[in-house]
């Protein structure tokens, strides 16, 4: 099992390199293009776009196909059309290009924690499983930015996109032989992952999901402002930070995943808890190297690594359904955007300080733990993941509102 696991991991690694290889080479696509920087960076939130709206369209489509056809599909398509991006040389091109590239990502996301979930020996492993499948979203913030600036320099933009086709068409082929063929959703499942969609509680589990990611990215998206004017680190010692924050993330990411079937509201209000008081003091001492130093890597340790538990509450109300897991996957997609944007606000209106961003992450982790301590806890004698293992489909069972 673990070595599909990090089959599955890989797909989350490829889709968020993708995510972030513009990022890393603005400068030189902008001059290429003769545009400016701020439209390259809406090539980031175009792909984003895709990946909210698209990927949940996509895993309608794809409800009643069999999972490995439904990912294969996906990761076939989407190194085609990486490959494709340098082809055209036009700004609307390559727009047009992240658009649909995103909205694959947001389907392969979805499918890929669906497979993981279903390749859990037994229910109460799935949170572990999904933390393996989800270590992906730490191993390629770490390299995806740095990775895709290094090729720019090198050989030019254009040869990141070439590089990721080819480790997607790489991909493909290494998932076409280790994973494992699995059945399809039946007609009811397929069908009660869609009813799974009109629940409350699901909803309600889906914001929390929303507030907690968000705050980790109003915060994290202005590190490197905090750690290089305000605590006075070099470059070099920045990057270095930030990968030590990667790889904190990624242990942190196993250690949720440990919990997070046993006890994610205890995981949850703990994460959050840590948030608040590492983004505060961040924002209240940052200017203190150690201080900076040391929050930043708890931040790395209680932010995106709450993600195991975060889909383990939305599994206990809606099951492991492809369509639930790919929506809760464009609910995160806007968590990042939604924390990043609100920082942004922030800071015009109360001044070009990283500290403010700190507290708006601040202020999102509280939100999250409030809306948290509103849900109600019930234990149904059948949990719909349960249900859904033991059918050996991809749904849960009637989920009541």
């Amino acid at each position: 099992m673990k070595r599909q696991l990090y089959v599955l991991m890989l797909t989350i690694l490829v889709v968020v390199m993708s995510e972030l290889q513009i990022a890393g080479m603005m400068p030189a696509i902008a001059d290429d293009f003769g545009v400016s920087t701020g439209q390259v960076g809406l090539l980031v939130s175009l792909y984003a776009l895709g990946m909210a709206i698209g990927g949940p369209l996509l895993a309608f489509v794809f409800r009643h196909n069999p999972p490995k056809r439904s990912l294969l599909t996906v990761v076939a398509a989407y190194a085609v059309l990486e490959v494709m991006v340098p082809l055209v040389h036009a700004y609307w091109w390559v727009a047009l290009v992240r658009i649909l590239t995103g909205c694959l990502a947001g389907a392969g996301f979805g499918l890929s924690v669906t497979f993981g979930a279903r390749l859990a020996p037994r229910p109460e492993k799935i949170g572990e499983a999904i933390s393996v499948v989800l270590g992906g979203i730490m191993v390629g913030t770490v390299i995806g930015l740095p990775l895709s600036h290094f090729i720019a320099g090198r050989w030019g933009w254009q040869s990141s996109f070439y590089v990721l086709g080819a480790a997607a068409f790489l991909l493909f082929a290494v998932s076409a032989v280790a994973l494992p063929s699995l059945a399809a959703a039946t007609q009811d499942d397929a069908a009660q992952d869609v009813r799974n969609l009109r629940s409350p509680r699901l909803w309600s589990r889906y914001l929390v999901s929303l507030l907690t990611v968000g705050a980790a990215y109003a915060s994290f998206s202005y590190f490197t402002p905090l750690l290089e004017q305000s605590a006075d680190f070099a470059t070099d010692t920045t990057t270095l930070i930030l990968l030590g924050y990667g790889v904190f993330s990624y242990v942190g990411n196993l250690i949720v995943g440990k919990f997070a079937d046993q006890y994610a509201v205890k995981v949850l209000r703990f994460g959050h808890t840590l948030l608040f008081v590492s983004l505060g003091l961040l924002a209240l001492r940052g200017h203190v190297p150690a201080v900076a130093l040391g929050m930043v890597l708890v931040v790395g340790l209680a932010g995106v690594t709450m993600n195991p538990a975060l889909v383990t509450r939305v599994a206990e109300v809606g099951g492991v359904g492809n369509l639930v897991s790919t929506v809760h996957t464009a609910v995160i997609t806007m968590g990042v955007t939604l924390g990043t944007a609100i920082s942004a606000i922030t800071i015009s209106l109360f001044g070009d300080d990283p500290a403010v961003a700190m507290w708006t992450g601040a202020a999102f982790a509280v939100l999250a733990a409030l809306v948290l301590a509103t849900q109600t806890r019930r234990t149904a004698s059948t949990s719909p993941i349960v249900a859904s293992l033991s059918a050996g489909g991809e749904q849960s069972a009637e989920v009541k509102s």
